[in-house]
C-alpha cells in the first residue's frame, strides 16, 4: 500500500513568527495591567492627598480662630473684668493655647503624610504614562510582525521584536521608576492670622 504523505500548513518561518506574536501579546497584557494598577493608585492617592491637605488647612483655620479668640481676651481683660470673669478667662485661654499646640502637632504629621501620598501620586502618574508608552510599542510591534505573515518578508519581523524589546526596556524602567528627590510637593495655601487683632490689641490704650 502507497504512503500517503500529508502535507504541512505553512512553513517553520510562519510559527516561528506565530510565536513571537504570542510572546509580545502575553508582554503587552502584562503591561497594561500594571498600567491600569498605575493609573488606579494616582487617582487614589490624589484623593488621600486632597483630603489631607484638607484637613490641614480645617485645623489651621481652627488654630486661627483660636488665636483670634485668645486675642479677644487679652482685650477684654484690659477693662475690668470681675477676679470670676478673670479666672474662666484664664482658663479659657490655658485651654485654646493648649489645643492650638496639639494642632500644630498634629497638622506637621497630616502635612507630611499629605505632602508624601502627593508625591506618590505623582510617581504612579509617571509610571501610568510610561507604561501607557511601552504598550504602544509592543501593539506595533504585533501589527509589524503580523505584516511579516501578510507579505512574507522577514525584514517586518525584525523590526517588530526590536520595537518589543524597547517597549520591554521602556516597562522595565517604568517599573522601577522611583521619585525625584528635587521636586518638592505643592504646599496648600496658608490659613488666616490672627495679626490684625494683635495689632489692634496693642494699639488699646490701657485703662487707669
Amino acid at each position: 500500500m502507497a504512503e500517503i504523505e500529508i502535507p504541512h500548513e505553512g512553513n517553520k518561518e510562519d510559527k516561528k513568527v506565530g510565536i513571537k506574536i504570542a510572546v509580545i501579546a502575553v508582554v503587552m497584557a502584562i503591561v497594561s495591567s500594571y498600567g491600569k494598577n498605575a493609573a488606579n493608585d494616582m487617582i487614589i492617592n490624589e484623593v488621600k492627598a486632597s483630603n489631607g491637605y484638607a484637613w490641614y488647612q480645617a485645623k489651621r483655620i481652627r488654630s486661627a480662630l483660636n488665636d483670634q479668640a485668645i486675642v479677644q481676651m487679652d482685650l477684654d481683660l484690659l477693662g475690668n473684668p470681675t477676679e470670676a470673669q478673670r479666672e474662666a478667662m484664664g482658663k479659657l485661654k490655658k485651654k485654646l493655647q493648649e489645643k492650638n499646640a496639639e494642632y500644630k502637632k498634629e497638622n506637621e504629621d497630616i502635612l507630611k503624610e499629605a505632602d508624601t501620598t502627593k508625591a506618590e501620586a505623582a510617581l504612579a502618574g509617571k509610571k501610568n504614562d510610561a507604561f501607557d508608552h511601552a504598550e504602544i510599542a509592543l501593539q506595533v510591534a504585533v501589527v509589524l510582525c503580523s505584516l511579516t505573515l501578510l507579505t512574507g518578508s522577514a525584514i517586518f519581523s525584525r523590526a517588530g521584536v526590536g520595537l518589543a524589546c524597547i517597549g520591554v526596556v521602556m516597562a522595565g524602567l517604568a517599573f522601577f521608576e522611583k521619585p525625584d528627590p528635587k521636586k518638592e510637593p505643592e504646599k496648600p495655601a496658608t490659613a488666616p492670622t490672627a495679626a490684625p487683632a494683635a495689632t489692634n490689641a496693642a494699639s488699646v490704650p490701657t485703662k487707669k
